[in-house]
C-alpha cells in the first residue's frame, strides 16, 4: 500500500476523532460545569501518566510486526509474541485498578483543589479512571498489532466508530439523561470495554494468537528495545505532563477546566502529527531493513516539511487569536478571557515539540535509542526544576512560558546532534525548510491580520469565519513558497516497498 493512502486515511480518521471531540467537547463544560469538566481534565492527566505501564512494549510490537512482515515464516511468530505481551499486561492492567482505587479518596480531598463537588463523587469518579486507562492499556497493545501491520484503513474505520459512540453517545447522555459526573465515567469504561474487545478480535484474527503460548526466548530479543522505549515514555511524560500535574494541585478545579480546554488545544496540535507517524515509523523501518537508506532520508525530510507547513500556521494562528478561538468554540467569555494571555505560548511550544519528534522518529528506524535516552535523561533534569520554579513564581503563565522556552532550546541543539550521528548530509536541506517555513508563517500572519479584524466582527461564526480566512492564506503562503509541495511528497513518498 502507498504511503500516501495511509497517511491520508490517517488524516481522515484522526481529523474526525479531533473534530468530533472539539464540537462536543463545550457541550460537557455547559451541562456538566466547570469542576467536572475539570474532572475530565484531570483524566487526561491521570491517563498520560498510568499509560506508562506500557513499558514500551507497543511501540516494540509495532517495530516486530513491521520487520517480521516481509518473512511470511516469521508471521506465527508476531501471533507469539503478541500473546507474550498480553501475559505481561495481565499484572500491569490490574495494579493499575487497585492502586488508583486505593489512591482516589487522598486524590479526591488532597490533591485536587474541589468546591463544589462532593469529595466522594470525585473519588468514585477517579476509582473508574483506573478502570477505563486499564482496558486501554489493552486496546493499545492490540492496535500497535494492526497498526505494524499496516492495516490503516480498518483501524481508521474502528477508531471513527468509536469516537462516535464515546462522544455522541456522552453527549446524549449528559444533555438528555444524567448530569451526574458518576455516570459519564460509568459510560466511558462501557465504551473502552467495547473498543477493546474489538481490537482484541482484529488482532487475533490476524496474527496467530488464539494458540500461541508464552515464548520468552521471542520476548527477550524485544526486551532491551521497549526497554529503551519504556525509559524514554516515562521522561516524555515527565516533559509534557508535569506542568499539567503541578497546576492540576495548584488551581481551584474550575479554573483547572479553563486550562484543560489550553490543553485540548495545544495536544490536538501534537496529535496532527500522529496519523503520519502511524504510516511512517513502519516504512521507515522496512525501508532501512531493505537497505534503502536515501529513500528513507529522502521519506524522513518530506515528512518532516509537510508537517512544518501544515503546523506552523495552525500554531501561528492560534498564537495570535487565541481569545477569538476559545470564545469562537464554547461561547464561554470568561474561558476566553482567563485563556487569552496562556494559549499563545502552549500552541508555539506544541508546535515546536511535534516537529521535534522527527529525530526521535529517525532514531527508532534505526533501532539506536542511545541518544534517545541521553537527551531525555538531559532534557527532565532540566525542564523538573525549570517547571517547578516557574508554577510556584507565576502560575500558569510561567508554566505555558517554561514550555516554550524549553521547547526552542532543544529545537536549537538536538536536531544537528541526531543528524551528525544517524544522517550526515542531510541537516543543512532540514534547517532550510524549517527557516524558510517560519518567515513565511510570520508573513502570512502579518498579511492576514487586516482580514481577520474585517471579517471577525459577525458574533462566533464571524470569529470561525476570520480564523479560517488567517489560517488559510498564511498556509497558502508558506506552500507557495517552495516548488509545487504536493508534488515532490507524491515523488518521494509513493514509492513502493519492495
Amino acid at each position: 500500500m502507498s504511503v500516501i493512502r495511509n497517511t491520508a486515511l490517517n488524516y481522515v480518521g484522526q481529523a474526525y476523532v479531533m473534530l468530533v471531540g472539539i464540537a462536543i467537547m463545550p457541550f460537557y463544560l455547559a451541562h456538566l460545569g466547570a469542576e467536572a469538566y475539570g474532572l475530565i481534565g484531570f483524566f487526561t492527566v491521570l491517563q498520560a501518566w498510568l499509560l506508562l505501564l506500557d513499558a514500551g512494549l507497543s511501540p516494540s510490537l509495532v517495530r516486530a510486526v513491521a520487520r517480521q512482515s516481509t518473512d511470511p515464516m516469521a508471521h506465527r511468530a508476531t501471533g507469539r509474541l503478541l500473546r507474550s505481551f498480553e501475559w505481561l499486561f495481565l499484572p500491569l492492567a490490574a495494579g493499575c485498578v487497585m492502586a488508583v482505587d486505593l489512591a482516589s479518596p487522598w486524590m479526591a480531598n488532597q490533591w485536587l483543589n474541589v468546591q463544589q463537588l462532593s469529595a466522594q463523587t470525585v473519588s468514585e469518579c477517579i476509582a473508574l479512571m483506573g478502570v477505563v486507562i486499564a482496558l486501554r492499556l489493552y486496546a493499545t497493545l492490540y492496535r500497535s498489532g494492526l497498526q505494524g501491520l499496516e492495516q490503516h484503513a480498518w483501524l481508521n474505520a474502528a477508531n471513527v466508530a468509536i469516537a462516535s459512540l464515546r462522544y455522541f453517545g456522552a453527549w446524549l447522555l449528559v444533555s438528555d439523561f444524567s448530569q451526574d459526573v458518576r455516570d459519564f465515567f460509568l459510560f466511558q469504561v462501557a465504551v473502552s470495554l467495547v473498543e477493546t474487545l474489538l481490537f482484541a478480535t482484529r488482532a487475533w484474527q490476524q496474527l496467530p494468537a488464539r494458540l500461541a503460548c508464552f515464548d520468552m526466548p521471542q520476548l527477550r530479543q524485544v526486551l532491551p528495545f521497549a526497554a529503551g522505549m519504556s525509559l524514554t515514555a516515562v521522561l516524555w511524560v515527565v516533559l509534557t505532563q508535569l506542568d499539567k500535574v503541578l497546576l492540576s494541585e495548584r488551581l481551584p478545579l474550575a479554573e483547572y477546566g479553563y486550562f484543560s480546554l489550553i490543553a485540548l488545544v495545544a495536544n490536538g496540535l501534537l496529535t496532527l502529527t500522529n496519523p503520519l507517524v502511524q504510516t511512517l515509523l513502519p516504512r521507515l523501518t522496512r525501508l532501512l531493513a531493505e537497505g534503502r537508506e536515501a529513500d528513507m532520508h529522502g521519506l524522513y525530510l518530506a515528512a518532516h516539511r509537510f508537517v512544518c507547513t501544515l503546523l506552523f500556521p495552525l500554531a501561528g494562528v492560534i498564537a495570535l487569536h487565541g481569545e477569538a478561538l476559545i470564545l469562537a468554540w464554547t461561547g464561554d467569555i470568561a474561558a476566553a478571557r482567563w485563556s487569552q494571555p496562556v494559549l499563545g505560548w502552549y500552541a508555539v511550544g506544541s508546535a515546536v515539540m511535534a516537529i521535534s519528534g522527527f529525530q526521535f522518529y529517525l532514531q527508532y528506524a534505526h533501532g539506536q535509542m542511545r541518544l534517545h535516552v541521553v537527551y531525555s535523561l538531559v532534557s527532565a533534569l532540566i525542564t523538573v526544576p525549570v517547571m517547578i520554579w516557574a508554577v510556584a513564581a507565576l502560575g500558569v503563565l510561567g508554566a505555558a512560558l517554561a514550555w516554550t522556552a524549553l521547547r526552542l532550546v532543544s529545537l536549537a541543539l538536538w536536531p544537528l546532534i541526531v543528524h551528525r550521528h544517524l544522517a550526515p548530509g542531510i541537516h543543512g536541506v532540514w534547517l532550510r525548510d524549517l527557516l524558510r517555513i517560519t518567515a513565511m508563517t510570520a508573513l502570512g500572519l502579518a498579511l492576514s491580520a487586516p482580514l481577520f479584524e474585517l471579517i471577525a466582527g459577525g458574533g462566533r461564526a464571524g470569529l470561525l469565519l476570520a480564523l479560517a480566512a488567517s489560517g488559510l492564506l498564511t498556509l497558502a503562503l508558506v506552500a507557495l513558497s517552495d516548488r509545487p509541495l504536493m508534488h515532490k511528497i507524491l515523488l518521494t513518498l509513493s514509492k513502493p516497498s519492495t
